[in-house]
């Protein structure tokens, strides 16, 4: 990613962290943001994490979520030589995905992890307790702010290596 774009990103990051810790008038604008700022870090997670092998990186949503109005301004992206695609098809295929955002906190299945371990999945959600029961990175809401929680675990044993400086933007699960 060139200089201009990083920083465009960075902008874009601050201004929604901003907005998100502001009242809103309407809390449709709250969601929005806060939707907007979670299609930002998924983007930021494929620069930040690091596969076995992975030319392309496809971004996949399972599930119905107001992230799916956000996610195709990434598909197309080039990040560190990879170019991000977008799958938002209700139930995508596991095969094609190398980050599975899971809307419904009933689909973070034994099954689902096993798929995700073996195909190197990073499973990112914004469901409660996700990271706690077997999940990669979580989203939740403190404070109006928008916090990573990461179960390390689960992402080595998905054969995935986050960068320390996500780590140090996120709080750690056993």
């Amino acid at each position: 990613m060139n200089r201009f774009a990083k920083l465009s990103v960075v902008l874009l990051l601050l201004s929604v962290s901003v907005c998100l810790s502001r009242p809103a008038a309407a809390d449709d604008a709250l969601v929005s943001r806060e939707y907007q700022l979670k299609a930002l870090y998924l983007f930021h997670f494929v620069e930040l994490t690091e596969w076995p092998k992975a030319d392309q990186v496809t971004i996949c949503l399972w599930g119905d979520s107001p992230l799916r109005a956000y996610l195709p301004a990434l598909d197309g992206q080039q990040v560190g030589g990879s170019t991000v695609q977008v799958v938002s098809e209700p139930l995508p295929e596991m095969a094609r995905c190398q980050i599975l955002f899971l809307s419904d906190p009933h689909t973070l299945t034994q099954d689902i992890l096993n798929q995700a371990e073996s195909r190197h999945i990073l499973l990112v959600s914004d469901s409660e307790d996700f990271a706690e029961r077997g999940g990669m990175i979580q989203f939740t809401l403190r404070n109006n702010k928008l916090k990573l929680i990461v179960n390390l675990a689960a992402v080595k044993r998905a054969g995935l290596k986050l960068s320390s400086k996500l780590l140090r933007m996120a709080e750690i699960v056993q």
